[in-house]
């Protein structure tokens, strides 16, 4: 995405503080999207039905409880990943162009699961959910590799940030086989999802944090 790409996607776009409170934001609603999507612990809100091959919402409010902090986080942590793509130089120019358009696919999935919600229709919403978070996932991994390849961060620290967003970018990634594994194999327990998204948001959350501090310290520097 070079330089007339970019200038117009700035009146959507975010720096600074903005795009660090969507990682906070983003990351806890993950952590309360994984907990109800996968323990559902006020009972089930949509069944499978074999006839109609997709599963009718059952409860509406449930459907909003378990589903609503997933879409959320969603468009918040795919606005901030491309927010912040979107103004980070890298030498790997076609890596980072590739994560770029997948983080701005994960944006469209994301309101393509918004639109699951307002209509209370279920494969809408939870298509878009379990293929949106591993799509942001890929794209951080990848973002990941082309700053590794670097061989230092923007902060000079060597390799740390491309393996943060690798970590993190492999853990979205692996929200994809996990819902087969979970209901269709039963190879792992519902916890295991649970867990799985506590360890996504939490990874948003560090990643905020750590870019408001890389901040904190080049304004420190300016001003020294």
């Amino acid at each position: 995405m070079n330089a007339p790409t970019i200038r117009p996607l700035r009146r959507v776009l975010g720096r600074g503080e903005p795009v660090w409170w969507a990682m906070f934001i983003g990351g806890l609603l993950w952590i309360v999207h994984g907990y109800y999507r996968n323990l559902t612990p006020h009972g089930p809100d949509v069944l499978w039905q074999e006839d109609r091959q997709y599963s009718p919402v059952l409860s509406a409010e449930l459907f909003v409880l378990y589903n609503l902090p997933g879409v959320l986080a969603l468009l918040l942590t795919a606005w901030a990943a491309l927010s912040y793509l979107a103004f980070v130089p890298a030498a790997h120019s076609r890596l980072r162009r590739t994560a770029r358009v997948l983080v701005a696919l994960s944006l469209v999935l994301a309101i393509i699961a918004a639109a699951g919600q307002l209509i209370q229709f279920d494969p809408l919403t939870t298509g878009g959910l379990s293929l949106g978070a591993p799509v942001v996932g890929l794209a951080l991994f990848l973002s990941g590799v082309a700053a590794t390849g670097d061989g230092h961060d923007r902060n000079g620290n060597p390799k740390l940030l491309g393996l943060g967003l690798m970590l993190l970018g492999a853990v979205g990634m692996f929200v994809l086989p996990l819902r087969p594994l979970m209901y269709a194999l039963e190879l792992l327990p519902l916890a295991f999802g649970a867990a799985i998204f506590a360890l996504f948001g939490t990874g948003w959350i560090i990643l905020g944090f750590s870019l408001r501090n890389a901040a904190a310290r080049d304004t420190g520097t300016a001003c020294a």
